[in-house]
């Protein structure tokens, strides 16, 4: 795993507390826009941040940013307001029809068959919760323990049904052909005939039915209906007749709920993915026809996985939390998902030790800075009540991870006694040292899991040079890493063209792979006769 040497880390500039970029201090620029926002508010009138997740899949850290992002601008604003109240909404769709069965979900065939109705209806088919929605709903209150984020969840079907949506719908219903003339031009033409905002659920066959809306009755607040499709795209049962929009009977489509949402609970903020922006834009003009004005937020790039492709609940691709703190700190994500909310980033488990280190950078920092700067700190967003608030080794993550690889044991006592011996400072004080153990828990489990160590046979020439480092490390067992890394050079300089071509060599005899760290002071950290050791065991491996 290569450190800042040889990976072409990025400088440590932006992770300054006095000198953060612009683009990381986006919640305080949010903050400011929603104060001039609010500012004609009655006193108590609470400020309300909105987040949605729909239960249909299971939860990632995508997810965990859609609350996570709208938390950081609501502590940002509560700086700017400090006696104006607010709260965090995370909205959880489950009265949407079943669309696509996740690949990560079990007994899939067995699910196929509930496709169109409610995943509030669906039975878990993890075998020990009510419903679909509520085994998902239980993984994201686990997904978001580990952070300290204040929300309120509520629930879709509880709100349609409970009726706490039914002045809403009334409107949306005397407004239908308004809003119908919004979204139909967006549609394919194919799908613009018989658009409706209402989909009824079907009392025959309890599906989410997308077509076919024959007649509207706003004064007796329904609708007529012919269950043909629903919205799982299998034919409906045929059932044909009017029905109540209120009390849970109906639904509306997505862009119109959305708008729903927002009027009813009077957000004022709500970011969105990418993806989303013309649903977002769409669902503003229908807030306006609602008579109301939409909330203030902006689209956040996507996350993409190791391929490029962006992660999805729907499809069983992304990484969970659970997976996330066995390799880092949970301080990592959160700064990971503050960093530049505007540039698609890439996020799967094996570029975690980059992101480490970033945060590494950050933190120590934040800890050589002054009250004032550290006010100012993109970290005052990140670091929880049990955070460690400084970290004053200079041991990098992936170094550790190196070291776990070149050590070959398990034993933490024998691994942190290298550490220590090579930075007394991890063990300095009481912070250092428990992030320190912490790295150190997050390294073995990264190498255990990503790093297959691959035992490399030499050439005869290649052996020649790996003697001459193993000779040079035995007789001068307390050179300086600068020296180390001179004779390393010096071998390059006398076998190759070019002398960095010798590091491949070195890195796959040592380490077992292509990449590592700057190699005078991983020896020194490593200690030269641990070296000569692997040295050895490569020089004596035959073809």
């Amino acid at each position: 795993m290569a450190d800042a040497s040889r990976s072409g880390r990025s400088d440590k500039s932006d992770s300054q507390p006095g000198n953060a970029a612009a683009a990381d201090l986006w919640p305080r620029e949010e903050a400011r826009r929603l104060a001039e926002r609010v500012a004609a508010y009655e006193p108590a009138r609470p400020v309300i941040f909105a987040s949605g997740f729909g239960p249909s899949g299971l939860p990632h850290l995508g997810t965990m940013a859609e609350i996570l992002r709208p938390s950081f601008v609501r502590k940002a604003f509560a700086l700017i307001e400090p006696s104006r109240p607010s709260r965090l909404i995370v909205f959880i769709d489950d009265l949407d029809g079943l669309r696509k069965v996740p690949e990560n979900v079990p007994n899939r065939e067995d699910v196929e068959q509930y496709l169109g109705i409610p995943v509030s209806k669906i039975p878990d088919p993890f075998g020990c919760c009510a419903s679909f929605a509520d085994h998902m709903i239980g993984l994201l209150g686990g997904f978001l323990a580990p952070v300290e984020v204040e929300y309120e969840l509520m629930r879709s079907a509880e709100m349609y049904s409970s009726g706490r949506f039914d002045e809403g719908l009334k409107l949306i219903l005397d407004k239908h052909a308004e809003i119908t003339a919004i979204i139909a031009p967006t549609l394919r033409e194919e799908n613009r005939a018989g658009w409706s905002p209402f989909m009824p659920i079907c009392p025959n066959c309890g599906q989410v039915v997308e077509r076919t809306v024959s007649a509207y009755h706003p004064e007796r607040a329904s609708i007529e209906f012919t269950c043909e499709k629903s919205a799982g795209g299998k034919s409906g049962c045929g059932f044909c007749g009017e029905q109540s929009v209120l009390g849970g009977k109906a639904k509306v489509q997505w862009k119109v709920d959305w708008a729903l949402r927002w009027y009813v609970l009077k957000v004022d903020y709500e970011l969105y993915g990418k993806d989303l922006t013309d649903s977002a834009r769409l669902s503003g003009q229908i807030m306006r026809v609602l008579g109301a004005q939409p909330p203030l937020g902006f689209p956040f790039e996507m996350f993409l996985d190791e391929e490029g492709r962006k992660v999805s609940k729907s499809v069983g691709r992304g990484v969970t939390v659970d997976q996330w703190t066995r390799y880092a700190p949970i301080e990592v994500l959160k700064f990971f998902l503050l960093r530049n909310p505007r540039r698609a980033r890439k996020l799967f488990l094996e570029a975690i030790p980059q992101y480490v280190d970033e945060y590494l950078d950050a933190l120590r920092a934040y800890a050589a800075a002054s009250e004032e700067q550290r006010r100012e700190s993109v970290l005052e967003f990140v670091i929880q009540s049990t955070t460690p608030r400084r970290f004053n080794s200079e041991l990098s993550f992936a170094m550790m991870t190196n070291v776990v690889g070149a050590l070959g044991t398990s034993d933490r006592e024998h691994i942190w006694n290298y550490l220590v011996r090579y930075d007394a400072s991890i063990a300095g004080d009481a912070e250092t040292k428990a992030m320190g153990r912490a790295l150190m828990e997050c390294a073995l489990n990264f190498y255990r899991d990503f790093i297959v160590k691959e035992p490399y046979t030499p050439s005869d020439a290649e052996r020649a040079q790996l003697k001459s480092l193993a000779a040079y490390l035995t007789e001068n067992p307390g050179a300086s890493a600068e020296e180390i890394e001179k004779k390393i050079y010096d071998l390059g300089r006398e076998n190759y063209d070019k002398p960095g071509k010798i590091f491949p060599l070195l890195y796959r005899s040592i380490l077992g792979q292509e990449r590592g760290p700057r190699l005078g002071a991983f020896i020194r950290l490593a200690t030269p006769a641990r070296i000569v050791e692997l040295l050895d065991a490569t020089i004596g491996r035959s073809g």
